[in-house]
């Protein structure tokens, strides 16, 4: 088993995932600090008590997810947010945390992957999905067209769940955008629309989107804000294990949502 120091690891993963270019609520980066010598790195979707505690118990040095502790506010450390700090401490773990950067990743980020699951060309692949003059999605079309229910039968085996369909595009799908997690709001549906994208993915929506893309004739793929998140971290993962040659793991905390 490797190890590598806890600076050097934060250093690249700050620049490989561009953490600085995103202007967000989320504090990306290091949250906590931890132990200076890190050979165990766990990977979870979310940063709550349940992924900490398990991590702890693997004997993570570092744990890195999606959604961290900081969001740009302070809050009293008290409650459960205590209780979440006080189980990092005590188990000398470092909390990287990595959202909007992971979203928009041209190797390894949620979007991409996914697309990539779902056999699209790769060759089509390009960002989509703007985000205060960042793109945070990626867009592609498939090598051949496909029907409306063969795309969203495909995206069900790849996310290992149901996905609610508002099919409101075309029957035959051949272009595909997807924006992981929250990621079905008006600004991002309307450039589906605008973009010509037969087949639009997310992971959930408010109520207001289903009028929106029904009246705007967009096919809107809804595959849960859980299920679309974990591309990433898997090839995070992949990527951190084969340049470093740390053990990970993957901490599986399904909401359902």
């Amino acid at each position: 088993m490797s190890e590598i120091d806890l600076g050097r690891l934060v250093s690249h993963l700050n620049q490989y995932l561009r953490v600085n270019e995103f202007r967000e609520g989320a504090v990306n980066g290091l949250q906590v600090a931890g132990k200076k010598r890190i050979k165990r790195v766990a990977f979870a979707v979310d940063g709550v008590l349940e992924t900490f505690r398990a991590a702890a118990a693997w004997g993570a040095d570092m744990l890195l997810v999606h959604h961290g502790i900081y969001w740009g506010f302070q809050y009293p450390l008290r409650g459960p947010d205590y209780q979440r700090v006080k189980t990092l401490m005590d188990a000398d773990m470092a909390l990287y945390a990595v959202h909007l950067p992971l979203d928009a990743h041209g190797e390894v980020g949620h979007n991409v992957e996914l697309l990539r699951a779902l056999e699209v060309d790769p060759e089509t692949l390009e960002p989509f999905g703007d985000y205060k003059g960042v793109s945070i999605g990626f867009q592609a079309r498939f090598p051949r067209q496909l029907t409306r229910d063969a795309v969203t039968e495909r995206l069900e085996r790849v996310l290992g769940g149901s996905v609610q369909l508002l099919p409101f595009g075309p029957e035959k799908v051949r272009s595909v955008a997807c924006v992981t997690g929250q990621g079905a709001d008006f600004a991002l549906v309307r450039e589906a629309k605008i973009g010509g994208i037969h087949y639009y993915i997310s992971g959930e929506a408010n109520h207001p989107i289903y009028h929106y893309a029904k009246e705007n004739g967009v096919t809107v793929a809804l595959g849960g804000h859980y299920n679309t998140e974990v591309f990433g971290l898997h090839a995070l993962r992949r990527y951190i294990e084969e340049r470093f040659q740390l053990e990970t793991l993957f901490i599986d905390c399904p909401t359902g949502m």
